[in-house]
């Protein structure tokens, strides 16, 4: 067990470095970088860039940078933001802490919902309830997250029920459970946008996993020994479907990272996905590679624990040490 975390551990650090390396060239081979728009400011001197230029090393050949680079990054120094004239690794943090207030609760909701109700689907499939949950898990998975964002905000717009964006109001004063109170206010439009897609994946796989149980012996005999309806459909039903959805819980994050980007743009979230964006947007290297550093690094982390929860909840897996198959 702690040969196969090692070796997992291993690998993933490979998949990190190899990820931020590539990010790295790919964005190094931008035209300009974050002061070429600096020249088309005619009060500021050439030779004023050419200065900045080289106090950032930005003049450097692009091997050079990169090894700086790479040496920077086994002292954990993930660079200069020159966008927000911070060091990158505390901006990193603090937009991840911000999309996981969005992410992670879209994930769990997503997950848990989709599991119950893909079971379900599983079980009535072919009769009235399951052809409706087949039918709104794909019109659900035909919705891209661009598309709910913007249905999303034309409701707030004209119902007034909530906020038309950012992360609370301008101005809160009071006790703590008032700004609890604001930040859930905020959260239920982008936090429903991200579920929904999450939610009808996992009913999807659910459903088609559930329904093979119904062919087992162990669901009949359940079921001779007079065990109760609700019993069997946690013990019996749900838990033996769970393998699938578990193998991609971690690539599942991709999902919640792809459409946070879309809907935290949308909904003014400052958080990883709009972070990003303002790396592109601004040519800021070390904020891009840093940025692509923290989803490698959720990624990675939410592979690894599907792997851990199926060694713990498979005994074939437990028994052969080989983790989850993808």
């Amino acid at each position: 067990m702690l040969s196969w975390i090692l070796k997992r551990a291993a690998q993933w650090v490979l998949v990190f470095f190899l990820v931020t390396s590539a990010t790295f060239l790919l964005s190094s081979m931008i035209p300009g970088d974050f002061f070429a728009t600096h020249l088309l400011d005619p009060s500021i001197r050439p030779e004023t860039v050419a200065q900045l230029r080289h106090r950032y090393s930005l003049d450097q050949p692009i091997f050079t940078q990169y090894l700086r680079w790479v040496a920077d990054l086994l002292h954990l120094n993930l660079g200069y933001s020159l966008f927000y004239q911070r060091p990158v690794a505390p901006v990193i943090l603090d937009a991840i802490v911000k999309t996981l207030w969005i992410g992670l609760p879209a994930f769990l909701i997503g997950s848990l919902g989709g599991i119950v109700l893909g079971t379900l689907h599983g079980i009535y499939r072919g009769r009235g309830l399951g052809r409706l949950l087949d039918l709104i898990s794909t019109v659900a998975l035909s919705l891209p997250s661009l598309v709910l964002g913007l249905a999303a905000l034309m409701i707030a717009a004209k119902t007034h029920w909530f906020p038309l964006g950012s992360m609370s109001a301008s101005q809160i004063q009071g006790p703590s459970w008032i700004w609890l109170a604001d930040r859930m206010h905020h959260l239920i439009l982008p936090v429903s946008c991200l579920t929904l897609p999450i939610l009808a994946l996992v009913e999807r796989i659910q459903a088609a996993a559930a329904g093979d149980c119904l062919l087992q012996p162990f669901l009949r005999s359940a079921q001779s020994r007079g065990l109760s309806g609700i019993r069997i459909f946690c013990q019996y039903q749900v838990r033996p479907a769970l393998n699938p959805v578990l193998s991609i819980s971690g690539p599942l994050l991709g999902t919640v990272l792809s459409g946070s980007l879309v809907l935290e743009i949308i909904f003014a979230w400052p958080g990883l996905g709009q972070t990003t964006y303002d790396a592109l947007f601004n040519n800021d290297l070390f904020l891009l590679v840093g940025c692509v550093a923290g989803s490698s690094i959720l990624l990675i982390t939410g592979n690894l624990v599907s792997d851990l929860l199926i060694l713990a909840l498979d005994p074939r897996s437990r028994d052969s040490g080989q983790g989850a198959r993808r």
